[in-house]
């Protein structure tokens, strides 16, 4: 090993350091520093080959320089007194020797040729293509998704217009989230059951004379009541329960559903926020 290998190696420490100090408050800090000076050897083993004997002195010397320029320097004693800096700098300096002495010394170069690197580039390839499959269905599967979220909101939309031309002599009260809270109801009640299958389970719990819930906003009661009806009774109820009070939107509504099922107010809660958000436009 000649003088002028030694200056060399000495001189090439400090682009390591620069990249080791805009690595250092980084995620994964410990293996930054492990592995970047090793790799950083391998790459100028690779390009300068004259310079590869002995060439893990870098890592020492590089220890060395950052040792000093970060105590006497930029004063940072804190970051070089902790016995982590130590264990760092020993196994970063095991590796690169292990690197060194089982690896770049044992060849002539440690380019690998063509030959070497064909299973290699085949498997980047495998990756790649399996990346690009994933990314594809993801983006396929993000469509429908949006596809699904819109096509429902269009729904939403028309039942909405179709209730509210039906119902919007009963439907309004003057706080107009009871308003659009019923007709999300409504919408709701609809998709759970549909109108032919209520009725049909109305008119025999009707003949039965039994205590049930009628109506398209599903009111109990001992005998059979129409959808007004219910409309108009729900609603009393919500302008009962909120009378005197001074409770925000979100409040009002929790208060309302409350003894609604959890599933039941999650989608009733999505389909008021799809009505008031068309309602805005």
């Amino acid at each position: 090993m000649t003088l002028m290998t030694l200056i060399v190696q000495i001189l090439l420490t400090i682009p390591l350091t620069i990249i080791l100090k805009y690595f250092n408050k980084k995620e994964n800090r410990l293996i930054n520093h492990l592995l970047i000076p090793t790799i950083y050897i391998i790459i100028i083993a690779a390009l300068i080959p004259k310079v590869s004997t002995n060439i893990f002195l870098i890592v020492i010397f590089e220890i060395f320089i950052r040792n000093f320029y970060v105590t006497n320097i930029t004063g940072e004693e804190n970051d070089i007194s902790k016995s982590s800096f130590l264990i760092e700098s020993l196994l970063s300096i095991a590796l690169s020797l292990f690197t060194y002495n089982y690896f770049i010394s044992k060849v002539n170069t440690v380019i690998p040729d063509p030959e070497e690197i064909k299973g290699f580039i085949w498997f980047l390839i495998i990756i790649y293509i399996a990346n690009l499959y994933n990314m594809s269905t993801k983006d396929k599967k993000n469509i429908t998704e949006s596809k699904k979220k819109t096509l429902k909101a269009e729904k939403v939309i028309m039942q909405y217009a179709k209730f509210k031309n039906l119902y919007y002599d009963v439907i309004k009260s003057k706080n107009n989230n009871i308003n659009n809270l019923t007709y999300a109801i409504m919408i709701n009640q609809e998709y759970k059951n549909p109108t032919t299958y209520r009725k049909l389970k109305e008119n025999v719990n009707a003949i039965l004379r039994r205590e049930y819930s009628y109506g398209i906003m599903q009111e109990k009661s001992p005998y059979r009541v129409s959808d007004k009806d219910s409309i108009t009774s729900a609603i009393t109820k919500f302008e009962k329960l909120l009378k005197n009070t001074s409770l925000k939107e979100k409040e009002q509504l929790e208060k309302i559903l409350n003894n609604y099922s959890e599933e039941d107010k999650i989608n009733i809660l999505n389909i008021y926020t799809i009505i008031t958000d068309f309602n805005k436009k």
